[in-house]
């Protein structure tokens, strides 16, 4: 495969994010400034990038097809815009190798060293990918729908294949509360570059691997992406896998990630670490959880998980709304603490799933979601 050439990448001067890989860009914000605002301004949202940038217009064009099509069909962006009704939701887009610095601690992870901040939570606005399928005579009149995928092919290069690309369950696409959205539209302006201009397919509660940018084709076909994305990443290798080698054997054994598990994290005092010589503490983070699920309950403790105490949560997505929850929650505690004791976060979501105490280490550093932060050569039965 030829080299990769980064010579017409977007000016990003405006940004405040702590850079974690120069090319492809990879970058978050501080934990801080990530949860000053519950709609995440672009210059605080992690960028994910696996390739050069493309430079694209609204004249760029989506191919449809695959079983049920009537016919190929090509989609120009500015076709999306005008010829299909205009959707908007809240929704956290979240890597899945947020947080994977606790499990690189523990073992040698492979991929970008993320901090607690690979997520964001905006307003994707755009059109129903099921009104675009079903314009094309795919619907879920489908036999053997939960046996169907729909691929997405990125214009993207990548290090790994040709582009990058990816797909998901046909049933969640064409889900009428799964609210998968062609998103042209971000925080009510259009994408920039980083974030998948002109158009990008957006997975609510999905791990943010599956909502492929700068969006090349949609394919619906009897098996997932044989994207390399899809078949030899994002997906939990047991704690056995070490090597590349090793793996192997293993990724066709182990399902692709979809929804993302249970997640919280103290982000205010950052990373849970403080010298506070006063006995109580105000403490600030998020929580969020996959699937659609709420967060019912954060817990808060300053003594190492002895004693707890119960956030206030901001969690405007939930209000009134019996239905799927896309969006993130923020939450505040003032918490009893201990000078120097790390102070942590345990969520719980509207399904009863809880974080769990120990990090499960796994070769690719994906899904962490521990609420105790552990250093190198860690016994959880000690």
């Amino acid at each position: 495969m030829s080299k990769l050439i980064y010579n017409n990448e977007p000016d990003r001067e405006h940004l405040e994010l702590v850079i974690r890989k120069d090319a492809p860009f990879n970058a978050e914000p501080i934990p801080e400034h990530l949860i000053k605002h519950y709609i995440t301004p672009e210059k605080h949202f992690f960028c994910r990038n696996h390739g050069p940038l493309p430079d694209l217009t609204e004249d760029h064009t989506v191919l449809v097809e695959g079983i049920g099509c009537h016919k190929p069909t090509q989609f120009s962006v500015r076709q999306l815009k005008e010829d299909f009704e205009k959707m908007s939701i809240i929704m956290v887009m979240q890597c899945a190798g947020n947080r994977r610095d606790g499990l690189h601690r523990v073992k040698h992870t492979k991929g970008v060293i993320w901090g607690p901040g690979a997520l964001g939570n905006a307003i994707y606005s755009g059109c129903r990918l099921r009104d675009v399928l079903a314009s094309v005579g795919i619907t879920s009149k489908l036999e053997n729908i939960s046996q169907l995928h729909v691929s997405f092919e990125s214009v993207e290069q990548c290090e790994e294949d040709k582009n990058y690309g990816s797909s998901i369950p046909l049933k969640k696409a064409l889900d009428e509360f799964g609210d998968v959205l062609l998103a042209y539209e971000m925080n009510n302006k259009p994408l920039s570059r980083d974030h998948g201009y002109p158009i990008r397919v957006v997975v609510p509660g999905y791990i943010g691997a599956r909502s492929v940018k700068y969006l090349k084709s949609i394919k619906v076909q009897d098996h997932e992406s044989t994207s390399f994305f899809q078949r030899r990443d994002y997906r939990i290798l047991p704690e056995s896998i070490g090597t590349e080698q090793e793996a192997e054997a293993y990724w066709s054994r182990v399902p692709s990630i979809g929804e993302y598990n249970v997640q919280s994290y103290v982000c205010i005092p950052a990373n849970g670490i403080h010298n506070n010589k006063l006995p109580r503490q105000v403490v600030q983070g998020y929580a969020l959880s996959g699937g659609g699920h709420s967060i019912q309950r954060v817990d808060v403790s300053g003594d190492d998980g002895k004693t707890w105490v119960t956030a206030e949560l901001y969690q405007p997505a939930a209000e009134n709304n019996n239905g799927n929850v896309w969006g993130w929650c923020l939450w505040t505690a003032t918490a009893p603490v201990k000078k120097t004791v790390r102070i942590v976060s345990r969520a719980v979501d509207s399904a009863g799933n809880v974080q769990q105490e120990y990090p499960v280490w796994n070769y690719r550093g994906v899904l962490n979601n521990s609420w105790r932060t552990v250093e190198a050569n860690y016994n959880a039965n000690m």
